[in-house]
C-alpha cells in the first residue's frame, strides 16, 4: 500500500473504490468541515490508500491527477493530494515533521459544492467519484473531449479570479466542446448546439436567436447571452456586448455567476451523476439543494 495525504477535501467516512480508499482523517464532522472550507490554507483532511496489486506505480500518478481534479470539482475548491506517507508512517500515527497544512497557496471558491458532504449522504460523493472516473477513462479512449471540457470547468477555481474574462473562455470553451462533440455538430454558429445539449438534459433555457424579443429578466436563460459575451471577449476584448440596433448591452458581471454554477451542473448530467438531492436550477435561484 502507498498512503498519500489529501488537503482541502471534506471527507468523514471511508470510501473504497477499485483500487484505492479514501479515508478521513477525523469522523467529527464539524472539525473537517472548517478544515475543508478554509480559503487561506489547505489543511490535511484525509489519506489516498492505493493498493499496489491492483493499481501499479506506473498509473498511480495518472490517478492522482485525475482524483484532484474530482474532488476538486465536487468542492469546487482546489484540492491538494501529496506527501507519500513514510514506510513506517500510518494515517493514525504520522511524524511530526508530516505537514499538516501547506500555507504557500490561498484557495479560490467556485461557489461552493453541488454534493452533500458525507455526512449527510454516505453515498453521494463516492458515486460521483466512480462515474466522474469511468466518464475520464471512456474520454480517453476516444477524442478526450469530456476530459479536456471536465478540467477547464475547474480552471476558474484554480488559476486567479483576477482574470475573469479569461475563466468565462475557458468556461464556454467547455461548454461548447461537448455539446458539438455530443451531437457532432460542428457547424457555424455556438447557439443551436449549446441550446439543444443543455435541452437534452431537461435545463430551463432557450437557443435566444432573437434577444430583441425577449423579456430583459429571461436573458439570463437564453444560449444566445452567453454566445455574445463571449464574442465581445474574443474578437474585440470587450467585457459587454451591445446589439446593432443599440437597444440591448449585456454585461458579463451580470451574467457571469449564474454562467459559472451551471456548468459543473452540465458536468454533473453528463456523467449521469443525480443523487436526487441537487437542485438542477440552482444556476438560477442559487439555491444547491432540494
Amino acid at each position: 500500500m502507498i498512503t498519500y495525504g489529501i488537503y482541502g477535501y471534506e471527507i468523514t467516512k471511508i470510501a473504497e473504490l477499485e483500487g484505492f480508499k479514501l479515508i478521513p482523517r477525523s469522523q467529527n464532522d464539524n472539525e473537517i468541515r472548517q478544515l475543508a472550507s478554509d480559503q487561506n490554507y489547505y489543511h490535511l483532511t484525509g489519506f489516498l490508500e492505493i493498493d499496489e496489486n491492483q493499481i501499479p506505480i506506473p498509473n498511480q500518478r495518472g490517478l492522482i491527477f485525475d482524483l484532484q481534479g474530482i474532488l476538486s470539482f465536487i468542492e469546487q475548491k482546489n484540492v491538494i493530494i501529496t506527501h507519500p506517507l513514510r514506510p513506517h508512517e500510518t494515517y493514525q500515527k504520522l511524524n511530526q515533521d508530516y505537514p499538516l497544512k501547506i500555507t504557500f497557496l490561498r484557495r479560490l471558491n467556485g461557489g461552493g459544492s453541488f454534493i452533500l458532504s458525507d455526512t449527510y449522504s454516505t453515498e453521494s460523493r463516492k458515486i460521483c467519484i466512480e462515474k466522474a472516473l469511468h466518464k475520464l477513462k471512456e474520454s480517453d479512449q476516444n477524442q478526450g473531449v469530456f476530459r479536456s471540457a471536465f478540467f477547464k470547468s475547474i480552471e476558474p477555481f484554480k488559476g486567479s479570479e483576477s482574470f475573469r474574462d479569461v475563466n468565462y473562455y475557458l468556461l464556454f470553451s467547455a461548454l461548447e466542446s461537448l455539446s458539438r462533440y455530443h451531437l457532432n455538430h460542428y457547424s457555424r454558429g455556438a447557439v443551436k448546439p449549446i441550446a439543444k445539449f443543455l435541452q437534452l438534459y431537461e435545463f430551463d433555457i432557450k437557443d435566444g436567436n432573437n434577444l430583441d424579443q425577449y423579456q430583459i429578466s429571461d436573458f439570463i436563460k437564453a444560449v444566445a447571452t452567453y454566445t455574445n459575451l463571449r464574442n465581445a471577449l474574443f474578437h474585440n476584448g470587450q467585457l459587454e456586448w451591445t446589439n446593432k440596433e443599440k437597444t440591448i448591452t449585456l454585461k458579463l458581471a451580470d451574467y457571469y455567476p449564474n454562467f459559472r454554477l451551471l456548468i459543473p451542473l452540465v458536468m454533473l448530467k453528463y456523467i449521469g451523476f443525480d443523487d436526487g438531492h441537487i437542485n438542477w436550477n440552482s444556476w438560477l435561484d442559487l439555491t444547491p439543494f432540494k
